[in-house]
């Protein structure tokens, strides 16, 4: 008999790829339904982070003495730090991976895209280098903090990682450069050009949600590597469900090599570089309270899309050598109403302007043109911290089609499409959507107390017909009364959380710095593990995959040049 645990991120494969159809929501988490399962183990084979599991299969771990192993270097965690691995390898290097979990890519695999500000495409194309300008404008977005060394590594780097990776494969199947039309911040993305990730590719094509799932732009930097490995031959051995739990260093405090825990005993790796893609801290209800104790007030637990094993083993590893985080950078991200783990079409629909939001109490709480990022501080002062996204069938209908009819979204039109059959068939289930065929009827559906969502919307059509929001202030344009024909629908939110990330300081070439700011020789950090592009309660100003990615390729780089530096010594 299969079962779902509770690592589970809700990516939706397992659901996607059922046979059967035995799968389905139960609250806001995937159950499957022994009576219909044929136990044909698909469902586990396709989920992403182990979280399906046999109850009647054998304990399978084969017990031994402690393993010694030589390498040049050590990458820890096969998710970008397959990128270093390859980028050493190629130079010649001995290269030993390992990876905590069963199956590799850890949050990478999650991850969509990176962008380059500058590479050899953007020339081709005739735009301007705007590399300098991108770190001039990251830095003043973060105060200095960051640092322009590291900062320079990001922008430069990436560049050179996608350049690199052009000679790798054919890129241009997956990739396209789309014109900005002029030099400027875009979110994350600063420059006159996009590098985009087309489509999904390999994992969870079946599923409908480009929201969430393997197959995007870090399952493609994780397919890449693996490929390269075995087409050039290189010297790279990749250990699965070995953890890299203690650092080993020499006389002079130069590292030595790592020692890993598997199920079955430990394995000693003796190198001269270890390279530390271990990711964040997601996953570890213990680091969590420590760093952001409020992650755990309310309710209603925060949804949670890290994958298990991020449970910032590179923390613990620091601490061991008596270096500790810097608490300051920190990132723990929470966010919210949104409609996760369920519907990504529904999710988006449910946070467009003309839609009400409103809590258990049957009230509104915010005005609805706000930011996602802008709604977070007041959900939590919610009651249960739910939102209820509400409007009428015809209302929900306009807002479909205008995602549909949207020449930014051709590529996603048919996720769209389906909205409907999304909308009824999540109505059915528990949690998702309730619905209701009178306002008095999707009120007792929600819970709300009698009367309070019927005054809510009679005092909300009345403002529409002033033509002003006397609660909360919403624009004229997206004051759109709830029509009196049903039926009714409210749309699940709640918070939500993709990742707790940072604890290793590195500098420009991603060295791993002690509390002295001192490297430790022969240490480079990559990705999420490293607090280099992250600050208490702020968003990174570069994309976690862009600096994964980009890390990753300077790590491996430089851990070559190190060796070459030390050979000589």
């Amino acid at each position: 008999m299969y079962k779902i645990n509770d690592n589970c991120v809700g990516c939706h494969n397992c659901f996607s790829e059922c046979p059967v159809q035995a799968i389905e929501w139960v609250g806001t988490k995937y159950e499957i339904d022994p009576d219909i399962c044929v136990s044909c183990g698909l469902c586990a084979k396709v989920c992403h982070t182990q979280s399906i599991y046999d109850t009647d299969a054998p304990d399978d771990v084969i017990y031994h003495d402690p393993v010694t192993m030589h390498a040049d270097v050590v990458v820890a965690g096969c998710g970008s730090g397959l990128v270093a691995a390859v980028k050493a390898a190629q130079a010649g290097k001995k290269v030993i991976c390992l990876e905590k979990a069963k199956v590799l890519g850890g949050n990478t695999d999650y991850a969509h895209g990176f962008f380059p500000v500058y590479s050899k495409w953007h020339e081709e194309a005739g735009m301007p280098d705007a590399r300098e300008e991108a770190i001039e404008h990251f830095d003043k977005e973060t105060d200095g903090i960051l640092g322009k060394d590291v900062l320079r590594t990001a922008v430069y780097g990436t560049g050179e990682f996608f350049d690199w990776l052009c000679t790798l494969d054919d890129v241009h199947k997956y990739f396209r450069l789309v014109d900005l039309g002029s030099v400027d911040a875009h979110g994350p993305i600063y420059g006159s050009g996009l590098i985009e990730f087309k489509q999904r590719i390999k994992d969870n094509l079946n599923c409908r949600d480009d929201a969430i799932g393997p197959g995007w732009g870090g399952t493609y930097v994780k397919y890449t590597m693996l490929k390269t490995i075995k087409e050039q031959g290189l010297d790279v051995t990749i250990l699965t469900e070995h953890a890299a739990k203690h650092l080993i260093l020499d006389e002079k405090g130069a590292i030595a090599g790592v020692t890993a825990e598997d199920p079955g005993g430990t394995t000693t790796i003796y190198a001269p570089v270890v390279i530390l893609a271990t990711g964040g801290f997601g996953k570890s209800d213990e680091k969590i309270k420590e760093f952001k104790p409020w992650f755990f007030e309310g309710e209603t637990k925060i949804h949670r899309f890290s994958v298990p094993t991020d449970t910032g083993d590179g923390i613990d590893m620091l601490r061991e050598l008596g270096v500790e985080p810097v608490k300051s950078r920190l990132f723990v991200s929470m966010f919210g109403p949104k409609h996760h783990p369920f519907s990504n079409t529904l999710a988006d629909i449910a946070l467009e302007p003309e839609m009400l939001q409103v809590n258990l109490d049957g009230k509104r709480w915010v005005n609805e043109e706000g930011h996602l990022f802008g709604m977070t501080p007041l959900i939590s002062k919610q009651p249960k911290e739910i939102s209820y996204s509400i409007q009428s069938l015809d209302n929900i209908r306009m807002i479909a089609e205008r995602f549909i009819n949207n020449p930014a979204f051709a590529s996603k039109k048919y996720l769209y499409e389906t909205w409907y059959e999304e909308l009824e068939d999540e109505s059915r289930l528990d949690t998702p959507v309730k619905k209701g065929e009178t306002i008095e009827e999707l009120e007792k559906a929600c819970g709300m107390p009698e009367g309070s969502l019927t005054e809510t919307i009679r005092r909300y059509n009345e403002d529409c017909q002033k033509g002003a929001d006397s609660e909360f202030g919403k624009g004229k344009a997206h004051m759109v009364p709830v029509s009196d024909k049903g039926p009714y629908y409210a749309i699940y939110g709640q918070r939500f959380s993709e990742a707790s990330m940072g604890g290793l300081m590195v500098d420009g070439q991603c060295r791993v710095l002690r509390n002295d700011n001192t490297p430790i020789p022969g240490l480079y950090g990559v990705g999420d593990a490293t607090s280099a592009m992250h600050r208490e309660n702020a968003l990174a100003v570069i994309s976690e995959l862009t600096w994964a990615v980009c890390s990753s390729y300077v790590s491996g780089r430089n851990a070559v040049n190190y060796i070459a530096e030390k050979e000589v010594d």
